[in-house]
């Protein structure tokens, strides 16, 4: 399965794109003289100490990081950048970074801005934004804010991520850049072409200054993964012969192949009035895609039987079981807009801010199509437990495509969007206060936001024929886990599915079903705020308090199984029925906070803060429309959302030591502690739940219900430590590691069949950072290690023991670099190059493994900056 890296596929684009930038650079000897001092601006020192002024100059605990900065690293959206960053963790989709996490937090509590306004989520559940829709080459720099001011959003307790896209008012003249590179990845052996173009320029319009800044991109990835995981929980059994175990009941093989497209344009206009008054246009675009073909085996091992044959530590036998093979063939696209006009104004000792910014996002899944064959009575089971089980089948039909009949197929057309209306004003006067300046700052801020989905599923079990697999075969499928078997063939089940679609028999119970999930959520928050802002001289003070209210409301569909009708619904299908819900929640907070900073001496800078925060939960968690109701002969399995939670709400105190060295070097350790009301987790409450809310009268002899609850309280405590050290041979270390204790409370009260006491869903008790780099004359490299440690996915309320963790991940990735005097540079990037995958397990048996392999890629950019 290896591939040779840098084969002629992957060089031959690259060398021509060489040769016709190199080309086309030609200088004089004044202009490469320029460009050479701009080399040493952009440097990596240069860049760190640029980073870390002003990080010292912040009235907040805050990380820095700037585009120079970013580029040096082989880092292609934003997640991937921030990952980087002192106390930062990314979760992970096919390799690639997607969501971001501060100090070991949920990535869902964290807010994210672009320009000062908040970011809208595409994805159906989720409020975190996904990051990695926005390419890296947009980006002027990213602060990372772990306290907070009375002027900021109070919506974050782990941190606030501010994106700020390029300035041209902050260049000089006319500048422009262009990338090109190509990667290549070793699991897939496929290349991912990239190209990337920045351009700024000043017009003098009298005694004005229009700043004008563009940039685009555009990257087409793809690549792959394999992986195997368990559909459930692993339990104890006791088998048929009487031989006792855990073991699972359903276990998946997967194979993914991805092509991921990413189109990012940033157009910004910035217009100086006069010396401190501002006029600004900034806009961002992105749209990201995914096209993604999964191969399934599902062994569906108690399909008859409620207990294995034979079960051993490390390998069990299941008789009259079934073999699903499934192809899923979608397509998804998300697309984020961010629009901000604004205005600054300083008015002698007064100063005036003001925005109003429109920002949208929307996920579209049009006819995504999932498709599975069965052969059931069949022998199955492992021989092989733990990280990776290796699955067998005794019958040898279980490699004959002909024996797998077509047995279902799910056409899906989803559609979710998010947007939201935002409007601030800041006034600031200029005061003294006993002979020391300061600063008296108020505002206004308001958010109109709503979030809906659309979603629509068409389940067909009648196909007009006899079909197998075999009429759709897909041979050899590569898979590094298992022998996979037959798969399906994408382009043979297309035509056959287009060709027939219309006379297939539709399942209008499933239909039913999975189609009555629509949402609509609408969120509006109003914010006042009063604060001060006080200089000492060595010591400065910044408090205040923060106002919110907050309106939520949300309608949505209560959606019954049932023999008889449930009170309001109508029928969607023969016991199908759906009656219309909505709920409504008002609250409000007060947010004090308090930062202070000291001065002790030209290297020392001492910080401590109080501040309050809450997060709201994510819009899965609210959706009252249930996600999934499965109902079968007694058994009742279904996953839903909790409109009636309440937001977490967290005090964070803060302390910090952070040394200034006179050369290059700095040193920070601090300490944090969070106290959190609230908290959401999502258990089995089938224990406690009303099944006649999901299959009326029906009965109900076993039951699954996942829902997400708030739980009692929580407590976070923390350490966290950044060092950088630039050496005059060249070499430039940094390192940061934040370690994070908690502990939650489940409140299960003194019955509970397990402990009340979990660490807070979602944080990783240890993240880290290590970078190596060295640059002589026009050589640079970076060798850069991130690791995130353990952390507790899923909680099982019966039984500990089979809570889902997901394993530590520590990934290690190259970036190397030469700069010509003509203004280009060629590069060279290696992701992954430790083959690093993806692991979670329920006491040391798997939840999910998953392998990327490494990737590579070669580029060239020219820069006149």
């Amino acid at each position: 399965m290896t591939k040779s890296v840098l084969n002629l596929k992957m060089v031959a684009p690259l060398a021509a794109a060489i040769i016709c930038v190199n080309a086309a650079a030609q200088e004089s000897p004044e202009k490469q003289g320029e460009l050479m001092e701009t080399i040493e601006v952009t440097a990596q020192a240069a860049n760190a100490r640029s980073d870390i002024e002003r990080q010292r100059a912040s009235n907040k605990v805050v990380a820095v990081q700037t585009s120079e900065a970013i580029g040096e690293l082989p880092d292609a959206n934003v997640t991937e950048a921030l990952q980087r960053m002192s106390g930062v963790f990314i979760a992970r989709d096919q390799g690639e970074g997607r969501f971001v996490g501060v100090r070991g937090i949920d990535p869902n509590l964290n807010a994210s801005t672009i320009n000062g306004m908040n970011l809208p989520a595409p994805e159906t559940d989720s409020r975190a934004v996904a990051l990695d829709v926005i390419p890296s080459d947009l980006l002027a720099s990213l602060e990372v804010f772990k306290t907070l001011t009375p002027d900021m959003s109070a919506d974050s307790i782990g941190g606030a991520i501010e994106i700020k896209s390029i300035n041209a008012l902050e260049h000089d003249g006319q500048t422009y850049k262009v990338s090109v590179e190509n990667g290549y990845s070793e699991l897939q052996g496929e290349n991912s072409p990239k190209i990337a173009g920045t351009y700024t320029n000043q017009f003098e319009l009298g005694e004005r200054r229009l700043g004008v800044a563009i940039a685009a991109s555009h990257h087409e990835r793809n690549f792959g993964s394999e992986n195997i995981e368990t559909d459930g929980v692993w339990e104890e059994f006791t088998a048929l012969d009487g031989s006792e175990g855990i073991t699972a009941a359903e276990i998946e093989e997967r194979d993914y192949t991805v092509t991921r497209e990413r189109t990012g344009l940033a157009a910004n206009f910035d217009l100086e009035i006069s010396e401190g008054s501002q006029l600004y246009l900034h806009t961002l675009y992105s749209d990201f895609s995914d096209t993604e073909e999964r191969q399934r085996n599902s062994y569906k091992l108690d399909e008859e039987n409620d207990d294995p044959d034979t079960i051993s530590g490390s390998s069990v036998t299941w008789s009259d079981a079934a073999l699903e093979k499934e192809l899923k063939d979608r397509y998804e696209e998300q697309e984020i807009l961010s629009v901000v006009a604004g205005g600054t104004h300083d008015l002698d000792t007064w100063g005036v801010e003001y925005a109003l910014g429109f920002s949208h996002a929307e996920e579209s899944e049009p006819f995504r199509r999932d498709t599975t064959f069965v052969q059931e009575g069949l022998e199955l089971g492992y021989t092989r437990a733990g990280k990776t089980p290796k699955m067998f089948a005794a019958d040898a039909s279980a490699t004959d495509a002909g024996s797998y009949e077509l047995d279902e197929l799910v056409v899906e057309d989803n559609y979710t969007d998010d947007e939201e209306l935002s409007f601030r004003i800041d006034i600031r006067r200029d005061l003294e206060v006993a002979g020391n300046p300061s600063e008296l700052k108020f505002g206004v801020h308001e958010r109109r936001r709503e979030k809906t989905g659309d979603l629509n599923a068409t389940v067909y079990d009648g196909f007009g024929g006899d079909f197998t697999l075999a009429d759709f075969a897909l041979t050899g499928v590569e898979y590094g886990l298992g022998n996979f078997g037959p798969g399906v063939n994408k382009g043979a089940l297309n035509t056959f599915i287009n060709q027939n679609l219309g006379n297939f028999e539709i399942d209008e119970t499933s239909t039913a079903l999975d189609s009555a999930r629509d949402y609509v959520m609408n969120e509006d928050i109003s914010a006042f705020y009063v604060m001060n802002d006080i200089d000492f001289g060595r010591a400065s003070l910044a408090y205040g308090v923060r106002y919110e209210a907050t309106d939520f409301s949300a309608e949505g569909y209560r959606v019954a199984e049932s023999g008889a009708p449930i009170p309001g619904s109508e029928e969607l299908a023969e016991d199908v029925y759906a009656a219309a819900v909505a709920y409504e929640r008002n609250y409000h907070n007060l947010f004090p906070s308090v930062n202070v900073k000291y001065d002790y001496s030209e290297n020392v800078v001492l910080r401590a803060a109080y501040t309050e925060s809450l997060s709201r939960p994510s819009f899965g968690d609210l959706n009252p429309s249930p996600e999934a109701i499965e109902y079968d002969e007694g058994e009742l399995e279904v996953e839903a959302g909790n409109p009636a939670l309440d937001p977490y709400e967290a005090r964070n105190y803060d302390v910090s030591f952070e040394y200034y060295a006179d050369s290059l070097g700095m040193f920070s350790l601090g300490a944090f502690h969070k106290q959190i009301d609230n908290f959401v987790v999502t258990a089995d409450v089938a224990s406690s739940a009303d099944y006649s809310l999901y299959v009326g009268s029906l009965a109900v002899e076993e039951a699954e219900i996942f829902q997400p609850i708030n739980g009692d309280q929580a407590t976070l405590t923390g350490a966290e430590m950044t060092w950088t050290r630039g050496f005059d041979n060249g070499f430039l270390l940094r390192a940061n590691a934040t370690f994070t204790d908690s502990e939650a409370d489940l409140g299960l009260g003194t019955d509970a069949g397990r402990s009340n006491r979990i660490s807070l869903p979602s944080q990783a008790d240890l993240v880290a950072n290590f970078i190596v780099g060295y640059e002589r004359d026009a050589l640079s490299l970076r060798l850069s290690t991130a690791y995130k440690g353990e952390r507790l996915l899923e909680v099982d309320l019966e039984d500990e023991a089979f809570d889902l963790y997901e394993d530590q991940h520590m990934q290690m990735d190259l970036s190397a670099r030469y700069r010509f005097e003509n203004g280009v540079q060629v590069f060279f990037n290696g992701v992954n190059l430790t083959d690093e995958p993806f692991y979670a397990n329920r006491r040391g048996f798997n939840g999910q493994y998953e392998e990327y392999g490494p990737a590579y890629v070669l580029g060239v950019t020219y820069s006149t900056f």
